[in-house]
């Protein structure tokens, strides 16, 4: 039998988007207490993160690799800028703005990094591998 069956969708808190919402706040809460002594913003660590396993990016190509909005990254871009942390670099179509990221960025996401794994780490522990894998298997998927 299907498990909508069994769940009660006249319920708010049967609503499957508010569960995500709830809990990537509930992470992004969590990520960030971990990232107090860093610097860091979860959003800046990722957008580093991305620049450092992806090479220089369009604000296109991040937009929808991060699955941001084009005007927000925009700001959280020039942010960055303002650090030091990511610079604009040519991009193939002159059309296109296009970063990279910088010495001091990449000391900086290099920094956070420890933070990271270990709250990864916990995180895995706190919900079980096998689930944990579920889950970010089921969050692809979405």
């Amino acid at each position: 039998m299907c498990i909508y069956t069994y769940m009660n969708f006249n319920h708010p808190l049967n609503c499957m988007t508010f569960n995500v919402q709830r809990a990537a706040r509930s992470l992004v809460r969590d990520i960030e207490a971990a990232f107090k002594d860093t610097g860091l913003t979860a959003p800046q660590f990722t957008t580093l993160s991305f620049l450092s396993g992806f090479g220089s990016q369009t604000v296109g190509q991040l937009a929808d690799r991060l699955g941001t909005e084009r005007t927000t990254l925009t700001r959280n871009l020039s942010v960055l800028v303002q650090k030091g942390w990511i610079a604009p670099v040519d991009s193939p179509d002159a059309r296109q703005h296009a970063y990279a990221l910088t010495d001091n960025g990449r000391s900086q996401l290099n920094r956070a990094l420890p933070a990271w794994r270990s709250f990864q780490q916990d995180l895995v522990a706190r919900l079980g591998a096998e689930p944990a894998a579920q889950l970010m298997n089921l969050l692809r998927e979405l």
